[in-house]
């Protein structure tokens, strides 16, 4: 079975090498971000040297604690001095030209190759600061996640098609589960023509395509103002974008993100904080009604089943492995309720174990996103 792959000029063609989705592999000759020598970190060196660990967390004085390969673990090694501590927090926020001191306690920046780093420190920390270091330290494309079995071949087709057909995508997730991994793969699909503006508190998207533009937000310095996911949004849209990623909707920029896809940006993505796709909408529905506008909830949910087109769940279970473990169309919305229909699904094989990862991925039913792909011509399933 062939799949539906974008040409150079933008065009979708068919092709039979494979069940892959086809990503962009090309280097990137416009954005391409000069890179950047990483600080010095003293005894943290060798973790972040080590591509099986994804979070470093440093309790203060006390220990240092890692994940590695899903696992956490609290290692033997310490900071054995507040000065030295204090030597790698000023090694971490120095080259941003952020501050961390008694008066601004906390910083969330972000090291050259992408690792986004979250400090809190004295007088809301005890024994001194806290640092916690969220690593990527491999970029994911749909080959890598297919062979660790995060999805399978007709999930991968399936949502490659989604992403060449304009689908807005929401991805949800808990903590640690691999939202961004997964927004990032997604990314790798879209067609090179196509302008994106992608918009983070932190750098965790890489720069993926030639007419890309990415976007941060700024916390409030000395002097100046900040400036808000919601307000890069707003002057995003007078950027002639194709499509609008946010790396993380966790305010009343969601509201505006809906309008966005609301308003011709099809093809938009962004991530959530949330166990399941019905969660995921309520948590939606609730960011945009902090946005200080009085829309009345049957408005907001309207508008949230007018934007989206799939909800895309990802979990991690205790192995340590990470799996979309639901992929979900929305259907409309009936007596001021949004309906799902669920469209892959995986299915354990220890139903008396919620946490255990064997099990096998399943098609569950035909969706209207399949049918409005095939009018486009693109072909949803292998």
């Amino acid at each position: 079975m062939g799949f539906r792959v974008p040409s150079q000029d933008g065009e979708v063609t068919e092709s039979n090498s494979g069940e892959l989705p086809v990503e962009n592999t090309a280097p990137n000759p416009i954005g391409a971000k000069p890179e950047s020598k990483m600080p010095d970190l003293g005894i943290l060196n060798g973790a972040l040297s080590d591509p099986d660990i994804t979070e470093i967390m440093v309790n203060d004085l006390r220990n240092i604690a890692i994940e590695k390969r899903g696992q956490i673990i609290v290692t033997p090694i310490r900071f054995k001095t507040l000065e030295e501590l204090t030597r790698v927090v000023q090694a971490l926020v120095a080259p941003t030209g952020k501050e961390i001191s008694y008066n601004h306690p906390l910083c969330v920046t972000s090291l050259p190759d992408g690792s986004r780093v979250h400090i809190a420190a004295p007088p809301i920390t005890d024994y001194g600061p806290c640092i916690t270091i969220r690593r990527f330290p491999k970029r994911y494309r749909f080959s890598d996640l297919l062979k660790i079995q995060t999805l399978d071949a007709r999930m991968a087709h399936f949502l490659n098609a989604c992403v060449l057909g304009k689908q807005n995508i929401l991805i949800s997730g808990g903590t640690g589960t691999g939202k961004t991994t997964i927004l990032n793969a997604l990314l790798t699909l879209v067609p090179h023509h196509e302008r994106v503006i992608t918009i983070e508190d932190t750098a965790e998207i890489p720069y993926l395509l030639p007419n890309q533009v990415r976007m941060m937000t700024m916390t409030k310095a000395i002097g100046g103002e900040s400036i808000t996911a919601r307000e890069l949004v707003a002057n995003a849209l007078r950027m002639r974008p194709d499509r609008i990623i946010v790396g993380e909707c966790r305010g009343p920029e969601a509201l505006d993100m809906i309008q966005a896809m609301n308003t011709g940006h099809r093809g938009s993505m962004t991530t959530i904080h949330a166990n399941s796709p019905r969660d995921a909408l309520f948590r939606l529905e609730t960011l945009m009604m902090s946005s200080g506008l009085e829309i009345p909830l049957p408005a907001i949910r309207r508008q949230i089943s007018s934007a989206l087109q799939l909800i895309v769940q990802i979990r991690r279970f205790r192995s340590g492995s990470r799996k979309l473990v639901s992929i979900q169309e929305v259907t409309g919305t009936e007596q001021d309720t949004i309906l799902l229909q669920e469209v892959f699904s995986f299915e354990t094989k220890d139903p008396g174990d919620s946490q255990s990862d064997r099990g096998s991925f399943s098609f569950n039913v035909s969706s209207t996103v399949i049918e409005d792909l095939k009018s486009q011509g693109i072909k949803a399933l292998p």
